[in-house]
């Protein structure tokens, strides 16, 4: 069999093959007694049909036939005799079976794209200590006092103080006219609101609300402007002067638990605040570590991409990019990003997106390599274990998960998620930690 190989830009490889005509003729006489056996001719007994007439008769069919068996065979073999990484078969052209029986065709392949590995051990990873100190245990125990807050009514005579927290009804126009009839995109929460809570800071609600209700007593209703911050994100808003009514309900203070055994027992049933403490510092120190490795391996990641330049697929790009480009949607309408904002910000979400399907693409082709030059590959064991992950995300029994992932053609996926996650380790395992120092911060000199 002769095979020209031409590599043509994005990852596309032509191979003209030229399959010799003894095997073409073999299996051209194996298809034709097939039919010469099983065809019934007028005139002739069935399997007695002179070769020749059913050739003759039959031979759309017995092409068609050839065509199925050899194509397939031969594309294999000769993408194995040049040692070709396929990603995909896209097309057979230029079929050609002669009177010789010579047969010739072209077929396209989308290939993995070709490059260089770098040097992809003993990569040097700057990565902050993991040692707790007394202050993050101390912050955290601040945290958890702060979700166990009481908030307690102000008794004493007095109007409202920056930190406090107020209960308001309020109403908001523009012109005489709510806000939300003037700018329908910029919600009912700016129009007004009943026994709504106000954290009295610079930054809440609008800058400036808070400073107007500063004095006001239970029962008090004022009237003031407030001008919308430039950065609002709703068209014509920004720069306009709302007129707010605003009747305090109720003005609260808040009060933290102290921080003593008693605290403690209400976090964890029978301990002690030192206990509390030690478990506090234990679990800083698993989240700090699970946050090393998972730095360590973006660090890996971004240190290879940078060393590694190549074309890629091009529909791949553009398949992975629609994928990004749907979970960037996705999470911001989660979010409350609301379907203008995401027109504004259509090119900038599609730019990330593309950028993050090349990186995501050219570092997974990365570690593929390196997994073939380090002979590394997946266990059953590993398979089995990502499988049970999956179905237990997703509520299923691993048999019926791995017979829809069957059905999807996407079996091979799993592996490679797999794989590729292997290597990572493999890279982490091999790569040399530098321990960024922690910055003292010293009292100011008078």
């Amino acid at each position: 069999m002769n095979v020209a190989v031409e590599t043509l830009p994005n990852c596309i490889t032509t191979l003209k093959v030229e399959v010799e005509p003894a095997k073409v003729a073999k299996v051209w006489d194996e298809v034709a007694g097939s039919y010469t056996k099983f065809a019934r001719i007028p005139g002739y007994r069935a399997g007695k049909a002179p070769k020749a007439i059913i050739e003759k008769k039959f031979q759309k069919e017995i092409r068609e036939e050839l065509e199925k068996k050899l194509l397939s065979e031969a594309c294999k073999e000769a993408i194995q005799e040049k040692g070709i990484k396929v990603l995909s078969l896209t097309q057979v052209d230029d079929i050609e079976i002669g009177e010789d029986k010579t047969m010739k065709f072209t077929a396209t392949l989308i290939t993995r794209p070709d490059f260089q590995l770098p040097v992809y051990k003993g990569i040097i990873v700057p990565l902050k200590s993991t040692d707790v100190t007394d202050e993050e245990v101390e912050n955290s125990l601040n945290e958890l006092r702060e979700q166990a807050a009481d908030f307690v009514d102000v008794t004493e005579d007095r109007g409202a103080q920056m930190e406090d927290f107020v209960v308001i009804d309020y109403t908001g126009t523009i012109d005489g006219a709510p806000v939300s009839d003037k700018f329908p995109k910029a919600g009912q929460p700016l129009s007004g609101n009943s026994d709504f809570w106000i954290h009295m800071v610079h930054e809440a609600f609008f800058p400036g609300f808070s400073e107007a209700l500063v004095g006001a007593k239970v029962g008090e209703t004022r009237k003031f402007d407030i001008e919308v911050p430039a950065e609002f994100p709703v068209e014509g808003l920004p720069g306009q002067k709302i007129q707010y009514e605003v009747t305090i309900k109720g003005i609260k203070q808040k009060t933290l638990p102290a921080l003593d055994d008693a605290f403690a027992d209400t976090i964890v049933k029978g301990k002690t605040l030192d206990e509390l403490k030690k478990v506090a510092k234990e679990e800083i120190g698993r989240q700090k570590g699970a946050e090393a490795e998972a730095t360590k391996r973006n660090e890996i990641m971004r240190h290879l991409l940078a060393q590694v330049e190549c074309e890629l697929p091009v529909d791949m790009v553009r398949t992975e990019t629609r994928r990004i480009l749907a979970d960037i949607v996705r999470e911001n309408q989660a979010r409350g990003v609301t379907e203008d904002v995401l027109k504004q910000n259509e090119q900038e979400i599609l730019g990330s997106a593309a950028q993050n399907a090349r990186d995501r693409l050219k570092g997974t082709f990365v570690l593929l390599k390196i997994a073939e030059a380090e002979n590394i590959k997946p266990t059953q064991q590993e398979f089995d274990q990502r499988i049970a992950y999956l179905a237990a995300r997703y509520d299923m029994k691993p048999d019926k998960l791995i017979k829809k992932l069957d059905e999807r053609n996407a079996i091979d996926q799993i592996l490679e998620e797999v794989l590729t996650s292997k290597v990572l380790d493999f890279l982490a395992a091999n790569a040399s930690v530098s321990t960024i120092p922690a910055v003292v911060e010293t009292p100011a000199q008078s």
